[in-house]
């Protein structure tokens, strides 16, 4: 299991990538969420400022199941980072790859 801090301006966004497969998407699901309220309290102050979003094996463009944290003060901020994942959506896959 990796957690992987991903900073955008003003957001902060982490990604917690299980690497080895081995939790079920429940139960990577309810360790992010753990990890989020601890998180959201470090960043913002508040355990109940975050957001999950889990990537199916479907819909994911890494390799490996994870599931991204946001941790905003605001609507505004959770819409950034929104929109920064869905724009690196639109770039062709094989760009993820350059950039590890």
């Amino acid at each position: 299991m990796q957690l992987v801090h991903r900073r955008h301006f003003p957001v902060e966004h982490f990604v917690l990538i299980d690497e080895e497969e081995h939790l079920a998407p429940d139960a990577l699901v309810a360790l992010a969420r753990r990890k989020a309220e601890r998180l959201a309290r470090a960043v913002t102050g508040d355990s109940r400022k975050f957001t999950l979003i889990h990537n199916g094996d479907g819909l994911a463009r890494r390799m490996h199941p994870h599931v991204h944290i946001v941790c905003a003060h605001s609507r505004w901020q959770k819409a950034l980072i929104y929109l920064l994942i869905g724009l690196k959506n639109l770039l062709p896959a094989d760009h993820d790859a350059r950039e590890a």
